[in-house]
Order: C-alpha cells, then sequence, then structure tokens
C-alpha cells in the first residue's frame, strides 16, 4: 500500500524517501537543488544540512509542488529572491538541457508510423525554439539585473517593466499540444508510447505553470519593491546630503565669512593642513566647490546671516 503523506503537516522531520514515494511530482524539486535519490530513512532537515540547503526554502517549494492548485502565496513570498533565483536558474537548465528534448524524442518514436508525424513535430521543434529564447533572455537579461540589484548596484536603461512587457507564458502552447493530441490522434500505432509521451507534457505542463507562477507572482513583485526601495535611497541621498560636523559647519561659516585658509587655522587652532582636509570633506559631503557656494549654502542653512557677512565685508 502506497503511503500517504499529508505536505500541509511537512516538517523538517518528514522522512524524505517517504514523502517522495507519495507524490513523484516532487522530485522536480529535488532535481532544482540537486539532490540524488537514495535517502535512506533520512529526514527532510538531514538531507539539506547535507546538502548545503536552507530547510525551510526547500519544505515551502516541496508544499508548493504537492499543492499546485492551491499556493500558499504568503509562505512563498517568505523566500528570499536569491533563492528563487536560483531555483528558476537551475530549473531553466533542467527544461532546456532535459525535459523537453526527452519530450520530443518520446514523441518521435511513438508517432513513427503516423501521417502526421512531421507537422506534430514541427510544431514542438517552434514551441521549444519559443521556450529557449524565452529562457535565454531571462538568463542573459532579467537574472543578471536581478543579481546586480540583490549585489547593490542597478544597471542603467532597465527595470522589471522591461522584462514585464515581453514576457509570456511558455506553458500555453504545451496545454494546447496535449489538447490536440488527445483529441484528434486516433488509437492505433504505438498507443502506449504515445500516452507515455502525452503523461510527460502533462507534467512538463504542470511544472512549467508553477515555474511561471514563482516568476510573475513572488519574484517581479519583490524585484519591484527593490526597485522603489533604491529610487527613495537615490531621492533621499540627493535631498539629504550627508551631515556636517560642528567643526566643518564652523569652517563653512569662516569661509563664507571671507577668511582665508591661514585664517581659518589661527581662528579655530587647527593647521592649515587640518583646514584643507575639512574643506575637502566638506566639498564631498555636500557637492559644493566653491566658496560663493558655501556662502549660498551657509545663509540657506541659517550658518551665518546676511548682516554678519556684512559686518566682516
Amino acid at each position: 500500500m502506497t503511503l500517504v503523506i499529508d505536505t500541509k503537516t511537512l516538517t523538517q522531520d518528514t522522512k524524505l524517501a517517504e514523502l517522495v514515494r507519495s507524490d513523484l511530482n516532487l522530485l522536480f524539486v529535488l532535481n532544482q537543488f540537486s539532490m540524488p535519490m537514495g535517502f535512506g530513512d533520512k529526514t527532510i532537515g538531514e538531507i539539506c544540512r547535507s546538502h548545503g540547503v536552507d530547510t525551510e526554502s526547500f519544505l515551502t517549494l516541496l508544499m508548493f509542488h504537492a499543492q499546485p492548485d492551491k499556493p500558499d502565496k504568503e509562505r512563498l513570498c517568505h523566500l528570499d529572491a536569491a533563492t528563487i533565483l536560483t531555483y528558476l536558474k537551475n530549473s531553466h537548465t533542467y527544461f532546456l538541457d532535459y525535459r523537453l528534448p526527452a519530450i520530443k524524442e518520446q514523441l518521435a518514436v511513438a508517432l513513427q508510423a503516423h501521417a502526421t508525424r512531421s507537422t506534430i513535430l514541427q510544431y514542438f521543434d517552434e514551441y521549444e525554439t519559443e521556450v529557449k529564447e524565452h529562457m535565454n533572455y531571462e538568463n542573459l537579461v532579467f537574472f543578471p539585473y536581478v543579481e546586480s540589484l540583490l549585489a547593490g548596484s542597478e544597471p542603467v536603461g532597465y527595470s522589471v517593466k522591461d522584462f514585464q512587457a515581453r514576457h509570456n507564458n511558455v506553458d500555453e502552447a504545451l496545454e494546447e499540444l496535449l489538447s490536440l493530441l488527445i483529441k484528434y490522434l486516433p488509437t492505433e500505432g504505438q498507443y502506449f508510447l504515445l500516452s507515455d509521451a502525452l503523461e510527460a507534457i502533462k507534467r512538463c505542463h504542470r511544472d512549467l505553470t508553477l515555474h511561471t507562477y514563482l516568476e510573475d507572482d513572488i519574484l517581479v513583485p519583490k524585484i519591484q519593491l527593490l526597485e522603489k526601495h533604491k529610487v527613495a535611497e537615490t531621492v533621499k541621498s540627493v535631498q539629504e546630503p550627508n551631515e556636517l560636523s560642528d567643526r566643518e559647519k564652523e569652517i563653512v561659516c569662516s569661509v563664507a565669512q571671507g577668511l582665508s585658509n591661514k585664517q581659518i587655522a589661527d581662528k579655530h587652532f587647527i593647521s592649515i593642513h587640518t583646514v584643507i582636509t575639512h574643506r575637502r570633506n566638506i566639498s564631498r559631503k555636500l557637492g559644493i566647490h566653491s566658496s560663493a557656494g558655501l556662502v549660498v549654502y551657509a545663509i540657506l542653512n541659517k550658518l551665518v546671516t546676511i548682516d554678519e557677512l556684512r559686518l566682516n565685508a
């Protein structure tokens, strides 16, 4: 009798072999984490630790694939963007290098004697090309953009809106192919082989649908928030320059009053070298490099009054 495990109650103490035997669809998740089978009686927590995988993230993705019709969006949103990105990149390699070529081979064998073989294989070739273009764009453009944001920088001239503008669901054409094969192909010929191919297409469609959900509904909103945070930081840095120290404010006042570096040094009992260092730091913090600019800054920030400047003129 097959053991049935309630995936809603998965914990790190659940035995992974029993879980996978209960639902073979979960092998997809293991593949993306490069976890080979042969688990013995080890628990999910033990397996994750031995492979350097975050247990909570692994559990979240297992539950996601175990309940494809009822994704726990709140839990998925707790996945960090870097984990999602790695998972999606690994999935791309899996789909492009293994899953799609394997389905194509199954169809080619199953349809050997069928009159519409070339038409169906051409349809699949066109679909495979579309998926490759789709995923290669993400690998070469969108994913590096996300990585740069997570690293603290932001490439100029690109945003998640550009990604959304050209993003399409690559699972739809596969669903259409599945429907066409089920409705219109006769049952004679390599029927059992064709049935296996249909089952493979169905599983691939399922995994691609979840892949798209994870990308569009979980990762993209995270990147949008990160972009807004970057914009807010930029605005703040422009509107609120680095705070001057009390000594630096005194130097600004002295410069505004028309004192030379030597006079400033004598007034504040410091060396000329120290005055020059202070002025360099002031220029860096304020982005103001002229004495006239410092006069305006001093007045606007009420460090000196116009009357004080007149007295010292």
